[in-house]
């Protein structure tokens, strides 16, 4: 008689239908990329950017020349004229592509490039629609589930303490690898572009900052850990204030005894609706993965611009490759001591929660493929349900990492040289800025502000690396959300909620 199959076989069945999403998407990017981007009207996206930064340039070469700076107006000069070569063989490359357009032989290209982008997005927004329901009622169970304010003190004291710690210990291993290997000395920002984004927070300074990440900004009713209005809150996927009601909320209701236990009930059943409408939403995860990677390698110029980016900012991204695989190793020699487990097998449960990571670029958007891997792995629901919501908002171990060496790669760039002094102040506001930074992609670049403004490095430096920070987003948030996974099982470990029966240490 044949036997139905296990867990553990659906589990490896899935994965290998995501790693066949990866792979296709690729394929397709990497090899019909640039007909992709071409057809999308990529061409004229690019030479805006080119566009832009040459006005840029000109300028900085006007000041430079008034401050009577030689070594500078030589830079600029010759960087103006790189842009200015740059501009005219981008114009051709549009007007070629508009005439493919008009001839019809982009059609194809076209339409593949607006279906792998329909169902990228799709499969994302349907993430995210599950986001802010998932941490409310995960986050209020978790709560509730420990019962005891005292466990909640040592549950939550207990995870604040490794989150900083690892974050801290992410900072220092990119530190020490940037400062080693030095690459930026190898590095031109001929094509450095200060970005909208991080434009209109460079006048704040870090305490200002900091405090704005608790605070809200001012005429903003959804932002901050306290907003005005939790709804706008949520639709703004502002989850850090989702997170402290849900806290607050839960906390209240175990101090209501008998008259809790019906909203207690409401929100366990809620919380089990939507892990089952998670398990749907990962059905079609291999096919929206597929569209998201093949977009976005077309989006960025295809397979051609993907190896000249590498190679211009290879140094670079080998540091915060090498760094990324390291606090991964640490991360796993620290739970094989404090726990026992094996790290590989443990790897090979989370891997699809780190290609989810690795395809959305969203720690947000990955929790409910987390909160499923860590609770195959046998890690309690109580401990689960309330260090990964709050892991996927504050614990950026990845990002973290990644702000440390591309500020000292900027300074590097520019020829600064960072005193003992500046590294700590890079290390302490990198640690910090990481906190702040939302689960959502590309989230880093904008607390990045944060960590150059410290140590009064200019902004227009994040121009240099922005070309594959694309990249390099989707490693680290894999890292972060690794990061919160292996987190909840040494905190389910150390607080002794392992005993439970759904618990396989």
């Amino acid at each position: 008689m044949n036997q139905p199959p296990t867990t553990s076989e659906h589990s490896m069945s899935g994965l290998w239908w995501l790693v066949g999403g990866i792979v296709a998407g690729l394929v397709l990017g990497i090899f019909y990329g640039e007909s992709m981007w071409r057809a999308s009207g990529g061409p004229d996206r690019k030479l805006a950017t080119i566009e832009m930064t040459l006005k840029q340039k000109n300028e900085l070469l006007v000041a430079a020349q008034k401050a009577n700076n030689a070594d500078e107006v030589k830079r600029l000069e010759t960087q103006v004229a790189t842009l200015e070569s740059e501009v005219v063989r981008l114009t051709k490359v549009r007007d070629e592509a508009l005439l493919d357009v008009k001839a019809g032989k982009l059609r194809l290209a076209d339409v593949v490039w607006k279906f792998t982008k329909f169902l990228g997005d799709l499969f994302l927004q349907v993430l995210k629609l599950l986001v802010i329901p998932l941490v409310v009622t995960s986050m209020i169970c978790g709560i509730t589930s420990i019962g005891d304010i005292r466990k909640i003190g040592k549950l939550g004291s207990r995870t604040i303490i490794y989150f900083m710690s690892t974050t801290t210990v992410a900072v220092f291993i990119g530190l020490m690898l940037v400062v080693i290997v030095q690459p930026g000395k190898a590095t031109d920002d001929t094509f450095a572009f200060k970005d909208s984004k991080t434009a209109s927070k460079e006048n704040r300074d870090v305490v200002e900052t900091l405090l704005a990440v608790v605070r809200g900004d001012e005429g903003d009713k959804g932002s901050g850990m306290f907003p005005e209005n939790l709804i706008l809150a949520a639709a703004q996927m502002n989850v850090m204030a989702v997170i402290v009601f849900s806290l607050l909320f839960g906390g209240a209701l175990t101090t209501l005894g008998e008259r809790g236990k019906p909203a207690i009930a409401f929100f366990d059943a809620a919380n089990e609706a939507i892990m089952k409408m998670v398990h749907l939403a990962m059905i079609c995860a291999p096919v929206g993965i597929f569209g998201l990677v093949a977009s976005n390698i077309a989006r960025n110029g295809g397979g051609s611009q993907l190896g000249e980016e590498l190679t211009r900012l290879g140094y670079y991204a080998a540091v915060v490759l090498g760094g990324l695989v390291l606090h991964v190793l640490f991360l796993q020699l620290l739970m094989w001591m404090m726990t026992g487990r094996n790290p590989w097998q443990f790897m090979g449960q989370m891997s699809r929660a780190i290609l989810t990571a690795m395809s959305t670029s969203s720690s947000s958007a990955t929790l409910p493929i987390s909160m499923e891997c860590v609770s195959k792995a046998g890690v309690s629901d109580r401990t689960s349900r309330f260090v990964l919501p709050l892991g996927a908002t504050i614990n950026m171990d990845g990002t973290a990492l990644y702000e440390a060496v591309a500020v000292v790669f900027i300074a590097q760039s520019s020829g600064i040289e960072l005193s003992i002094a500046q590294l700590v102040v890079v290390m302490l506001t990198a640690t910090l800025a990481a906190i702040g930074a939302a689960g959502i992609p590309e989230a880093g670049l904008v607390t990045m502000v944060i960590v150059l403004t410290a140590v009064g490095l200019p902004v227009t430096g994040i121009g240099s690396i922005l070309a594959i920070d694309w990249f390099l987003d989707r490693m680290r948030t894999s890292v972060n959300v690794f990061g919160d996974m292996t987190g909840s099982v040494i905190l389910d470990k150390m607080v002794g909620s392992s005993d439970e029966p759904n618990a396989k240490v």
